[in-house]
């Protein structure tokens, strides 16, 4: 790692991190100072001012950064691709100019930006190999599992469970088309009947205002799907919620429904200003979105699901163990899970969910909402169906602004055999499928968890 007592700008590193020091110069400020204050341009100022919070840290907590290194390149690249007609924000050390949707060469834009706000730099993260898994039904296609998993045996478990289901014929996958992500915006009145007059004013106003809205969410190709209003009545106040949700097909979209509703929000306001409908108070109301909320009703993501179907009188013969004690087993398990309150059944995916995420490097990597499970197992015509079902897989494969895949993420995706956000939910599901399988196979046969 660079000295930065050897940087050419070493005078203008201490100026800041003194000012940094002082509190006259805000961290998330650093770069635009350094472009302002001192003529450093894009994209140098965004190494400099890596160096000058790290300094500053170094300071401030007397510790020194040894591990934590800081690339030569700490800034991001805009990219366009001619044949689907996509923005790419690609990390400037990516050297792979290619779009992983079409296959095509990309074509450069002009900007730089940020990898990360208030960046100081990166570390190693560790990844295993997880098995081959081979879906069919909604994708058609055999994923090579990479997983960051940290120092658990659970990469073993999801490569066995992946072995029995290939035996088998393949995980059956069922996968949204598109991924939604929801804003919404709250208003409250004094009475009902100002509520309803805003409703109706509302609604009329929509087809004006639904297409400046697509407008804003062009760029990453996404579409207003569906406004939903809801009034609510609630210790004297009257609410009136409007939920906007937009459809993408390869990205998150969460920061451009963002600017989307944010429009709509003062357009609304206007129109009710001119109307003479008098709010007392207009929000982007985030505690009615489902963004990140533990809660069946989390409109955000993408559905994705997995399933084995084991033929009538194979069970035994193919998986050594008795089929009633195996769906007792998973019954028992399902119960006890509802009965501590849980809205879903977060068993292993709780663990694969987010090793699938660090590995790729695509956002979310919190466990919060992405790991949300729920787990079947019934008998059908004899047969024994097991399923996993994932509410809202989140996951924009292609790389934005909002979600910067690294060059470390782009190239396990590509061995994963991975190109779209289907295909992502898809493998998610499948492994996820493949690690509770194998771990409810285990503790039936008594396997696990015994002297």
């Amino acid at each position: 790692m660079d000295d930065p007592r050897n940087n050419p700008h070493i005078d203008v590193i201490e100026a800041c991190i003194e000012r940094l020091k002082q509190g006259s110069l805000p961290p998330w400020k650093v770069e635009e100072e350094l472009v302002a204050g001192f003529g450093i341009d894009p994209p140098e100022n965004f190494r400099v001012a890596a160096l000058c919070r790290r300094g500053f840290l170094e300071e401030v907590t007397g510790e020194g950064f040894h591990t934590i290194e800081l690339p030569e390149k700490p800034f991001k690249l805009r990219w366009h691709c001619p044949k689907d007609n996509l923005v790419w924000e690609l990390d400037a050390r990516d050297e792979y100019h290619t779009c992983s949707l079409c296959g095509g060469r990309l074509d450069p834009l002009e900007g730089y930006g940020p990898l990360v706000s208030n960046y100081v730099g990166g570390q190693e993260i560790y990844f295993s190999y997880a098995g081959r898994i081979k879906v069919k039904g909604d994708v058609d296609a055999t994923f090579t599992n990479l997983l960051v998993y940290g120092t658990g045996m659970g990469p073993i478990g999801v490569t066995r469970g992946c072995h029995l289901i290939n035996r088998i014929g393949g995980a059956e996958v069922r996968v949204a088309d598109k991924a939604q992500a929801v804003r919404c915006n709250g208003y409250i009145f004094k009475s009902r009947e100002l509520l309803e007059k805003a409703w109706t004013l509302i609604k009329e106003q929509l087809p004006q205002i639904r297409p400046e809205m697509e407008q804003r969410l062009k760029e990453f190709s996404g579409r207003i799907s569906a406004v939903e209003f809801k009034p609510v009545e609630k210790g004297g106040e009257h609410i009136l919620y409007i939920d906007f949700a937009a459809e993408f097909e390869n990205f998150r979209g969460h920061g451009d429904i963002s600017r989307a509703v944010g429009f709509a929000k003062g357009e609304i306001e206007a129109l009710l200003r001119g109307a003479g409908v008098k709010y007392e108070l207009s929000v982007i109301a985030q505690g009615h979105d489902g963004d990140l909320k533990p809660s069946p009703k989390n409109k955000r993501g993408r559905f994705a699901s997995a399933e084995i179907r084991i033929p009538d009188g194979e069970f035994e013969r193919l998986l050594k163990v008795d089929r009633g004690k195996f769906l007792a087993f998973v019954r028992v398990d399902s119960i006890g899970a509802e009965d501590l309150g849980c809205q879903f059944y977060s068993g292993m995916g709780g663990e694969i969910i987010p090793a699938v995420y660090k590995a790729t490097q695509v956002n979310p990597q919190s466990p919060l909402v992405s790991s949300f499970q729920n787990i079947y197992a019934e008998e059908d015509k004899g047969d024994v169906v097991y399923r996993v079902e994932l509410p809202n897989v989140e996951v924009g494969i292609a790389s934005t602004r909002e979600g910067l895949i690294s060059p470390v993420g782009r190239e396990a995706l590509r061995i994963m055999g991975v190109r779209t956000a289907k295909e992502f939910a898809a493998s998610l599901a499948a492994q996820v499928l493949a690690g509770e399988f194998n771990l409810a196979l285990e503790i039936s046969r008594e396997k696990l968890y015994s002297s």
